[in-house]
């Protein structure tokens, strides 16, 4: 990064064409216009010097709008000689001089070093022409940069064009001014803030407020009413860098001698046209102390009778020290309090902590302050009271477990200050001992585990225990009794046997072994329904050990399973199918001509006996056409049957069948209309 002065300023933000060689502007006076340029580039510099620029106006308020050359000569830096004895008196005439007549520095070789240097040595003699033209009328003439046009009309509308004579690189730059605006003003200097520091002071203005407008700047000052001095040799002008990052100018007055003597400030500003502000905003300032007292030395912090006391010396001799001012935070990491209001004497190298937060980390510090308001702090101090009291137990614990297994125990903060965190504990049943989780306290009211699933325990159990910033421990809390997603089957129950005839089935099973068992559930598919269908399922609390399955059809072939199915909805694997097939029987004779009649309060049914002989007679009733049901039998030579348990007055009805010795039995024969009892 390569410092250049802001040589230029004004002129940089002239309306010009991209690329034109000239920055032009012009200003109004009463009696006159000033019209002033400068070279826009380095390059553009090295021609104008050498070839120069001529100056035409064209008055665009006539009707002819005549061109008019201004210049009888070509418009171009004075020779060495004509400085010499037309600017002998001139203080910046030596510079110029040397921006334009000075050694040669463009290199003769191909060295890169050498060839950056020349070209920083021909944008610094740029610059200076640029600057001392802005500041000085007299070089602005020297340099051909300026030209007084006092032909001219108060009423006026005026074209000035400034035409390079380079003739490889001709160009022509223009700027219009109205005369009927009036004579320009020139601006007020910027406005000031003041930095007050020890035997200085810092002006800073606004870069933006002035950049148009003024090209360097003189900083005066004054006391009470006296006479503005200028505080500046020769004008100041902001230094800047390639960056340009920079938002405000600054200047520094350190020819201040005392401390506390108010200053007035005020920057006039010097426009590229050589003119100075007459006023500009006053600020007043002065010089402040702001040297700090010597840092206090902590020495220790002490337990004395249940209280800390902090001990501190002061190194030196501080003629302006206040006095001091102990803070303390309870954590390294938290913000410092103050102990106490007003600061404590000068004298005091001790204090005794009596606030409410004594129980924690206990972090001191000691403040010295002068009479300015000027402080240092001393290094920390650390101090520590014998504490034996345990914090409370953790109450209130609060706990789930997903399906993956992951555990989250949780519980509120205790309202001990000095809690340093938790201990967590666990075991798989309430009466076991718990192993500790947490080896060093944790100091989040949040707890992760991750647990197994597939184990035959379904239950887990937690407690927590508090621990303050002396390791005392609390009691266990309350134990957390956390059940397990249950992701195990039960165990299959098993079909152990069967029996079958025409019209049923009897199974016999033993019941699943697990403990959580809801309900056991029996399967059946046939050849023609091959779906799994359930026919029947027993709550847990039921304890049937067979099951008839009286729906089965004759030369049908059937195959059942068994699942239990435990609280958590898990299913067992099917048991071991069982296949039965119903076996078809030889058709039967069966009674005819049933019939029933009342007599004396006794029903005697009778019927027609079979043609082949029968082992036995069953009996059927039903009353007012409700299911009917067995109420009796009758011997192998019985034709009938008399019913004297007849369940009071209603219609029934009376069907009988006949039982063979092979097992087999005929249709259950009805008697065609009911008999009434009344």
């Amino acid at each position: 990064m390569r410092p250049s002065i802001l040589a230029f300023l004004c002129f940089a933000l002239c309306r010009t064409v991209a690329g034109q060689s000239l920055q032009t502007k012009a200003f109004n006076t009463a009696d006159s216009v000033i019209v002033r340029w400068a070279p826009s580039s380095v390059q553009a510099w090295e021609r104008f010097n050498r070839y120069g620029c001529r100056i035409e106006r064209v008055d665009v308020s006539t009707p002819e709008r005549k061109v008019q050359r201004l210049n009888a000569d070509t418009l171009k830096p004075m020779s060495l000689e004509a400085l010499k004895q037309h600017l002998a008196a001139n203080s910046h005439a030596p510079i110029i001089a040397q921006a334009l007549h000075g050694d040669d520095m463009r290199p003769n070789t191909n060295d890169v070093r050498a060839q950056m240097d020349a070209a920083d040595q021909a944008t610094m003699r740029w610059s200076l022409s640029a600057l001392y033209a802005d500041i000085d009328p007299e070089i602005a003439d020297a340099l051909g940069y300026r030209w007084v046009d006092k032909n001219v009309s108060a009423t006026g509308y005026y074209l000035y064009r400034l035409i390079t004579l380079d003739p490889q690189q001709a160009d022509t730059a223009m700027i219009a001014i109205d005369r009927k605006d009036g004579a320009h003003t020139i601006p007020h200097g910027p406005a000031l803030s003041a930095q007050e520091k020890e035997h200085t002071i810092t002006l800073r203005w606004e870069r933006e407020q002035v950049k148009s407008s003024f090209s360097a700047f003189w900083i005066e000052r004054r006391q009470g009413t006296g006479a503005w001095q200028r505080l500046n040799d020769v004008p100041f002008v902001p230094m800047d860098n390639e960056r340009g990052a920079a938002t405000h100018h600054a200047y520094t007055d350190t020819t201040i001698t005392r401390d506390y003597v108010p200053y007035q400030y005020r920057v006039l500003g010097i426009t590229p046209f050589g003119m100075i502000s007459s006023e500009a905003p006053v600020v007043t300032a002065m010089g402040r102390d702001r040297t700090a007292p010597p840092n206090p030395v902590m020495q220790r912090v002490n337990d004395e009778q249940g209280k800390l006391v902090v001990y501190w010396d002061q190194p030196g001799t501080t003629a302006d020290l206040k006095g001091f001012r102990v803070e303390k935070t309870y954590h390294a990491n938290a913000a410092y309090q103050p102990l106490h209001r007003d600061l404590l004497p000068p004298s005091t190298r001790q204090f005794t902590d009596t606030s409410s937060f004594l129980i924690g980390e206990n972090h001191f510090r000691v403040w010295a302050v002068d009479t300015a308001g000027n402080a240092s702090v001393s290094l920390s101090g650390y101090g520590v009271l014998a504490d034996s009291v345990a914090p409370a137990p953790p109450i209130d614990l609060k706990g789930s477990i997903d399906t993956a297994g992951v555990v989250t125990v949780h519980w509120p903060w205790g309202k001990e200050r000095d809690l340093l965190g938790y201990r967590v504990f666990f075991a798989n049943a309430a009466d076991h001992n718990f192993n500790n989780l947490s080896p060093e306290p944790q100091q989040d009211t949040v707890f992760h585990d991750t647990i197994p699933l597939r184990t035959l325990t379904k239950h887990i159990f937690y407690k927590v225990v508090a621990v303050d910033r002396n390791f005392n421990h609390s009691p266990l809390s309350a134990v957390l009794h956390l059940v397990k997603p249950d992701q195990v089957a039960p165990v299959a129950p098993v079909i152990e046997r069967y029996a079958v005839n025409d019209s049923a089935v009897v199974i016999h099973f033993i019941p699943s072994s697990s403990d959580d068992v809801a309900r056991h559930v029996l399967l059946r598919r046939s050849p023609v329904d091959t779906t799994w269908r359930e026919v029947v399922a027993w709550n847990a609390s039921e304890q049937p050990r067979t099951w008839t399955d009286r729906t089965v059809t004759a030369a049908a072939a059937y195959t059942y399973l068994m699942q239990a199915v435990d609280s958590a909805g898990n299913r067992s694997p099917r048991s071991v199918p069982l296949e039965v097939r119903i076996p078809q029987r030889p058709e039967h004779p069966s009674a005819e001509a049933v019939k029933a009649v009342v007599v004396d309060d006794v029903i005697q049914v009778s019927w027609v006996p079979p043609t082949r002989p029968v082992k036995h007679y069953v009996i059927y009733r039903s009353k007012n056409g409700a299911m009917a049901n067995t109420v009796g039998s009758a011997g192998s030579d019985a034709t009938t049957f008399a019913d004297v348990r007849v369940p009071g007055n209603g219609s029934y009805r009376y069907a009988v069948k006949a039982v063979y010795a092979d097992g087999g039995s005929s249709r259950i024969v009805e008697m065609p209309g009911p008999v009434e009892v009344k």
